[in-house]
C-alpha cells in the first residue's frame, strides 16, 4: 500500500468518528486495509469479505449502499474468478496501489 497516499484521518485512526462516516473513500480504504492485513494486497474480494470487514448487517447499512453503488458504477469490477454462485471483485483504479 502506498503510504504516501493514505490520508491523515486513516493514519490517526479517527475516520470512523468523523461526521459523514462512512464515505466511499472510507469503504475503499477499509477494503484495502483488510486485504493488506489478509495477505492479498490489491487483491480480489467477495461479498463474504464485506461481511468480514463491515459485519453481518453490512447490506442494510450505509456501507452496503456505497458498495452497491461502487459495483453498479464499475468502480469495483467483477473478475474472471466469478461464478454464477459467487461474485469476485477488484477495485478498478485503486489509488492506494498506483505510483
Amino acid at each position: 500500500m502506498n503510504k504516501n497516499k493514505i490520508k491523515l484521518k486513516y493514519l490517526l485512526g479517527i475516520w470512523k468518528t468523523l461526521p459523514g462516516y462512512p464515505t466511499k473513500e472510507d469503504v475503499i480504504y477499509e477494503i484495502n486495509a483488510f486485504l493488506l492485513k489478509d495477505g492479498r494486497p490489491n487483491g480480489e474480494f467477495s461479498p463474504q469479505t464485506f461481511k468480514s470487514i463491515f459485519g453481518a448487517g453490512w447490506e442494510k447499512e450505509n456501507s452496503g449502499e456505497i458498495i452497491r453503488e461502487c459495483i453498479s458504477s464499475g468502480e469495483f469490477e467483477e473478475t474472471k474468478k466469478s461464478t454464477e454462485t459467487k461474485k469476485w471483485y477488484r477495485i478498478k483504479n485503486n489509488e492506494y496501489y498506483t505510483s
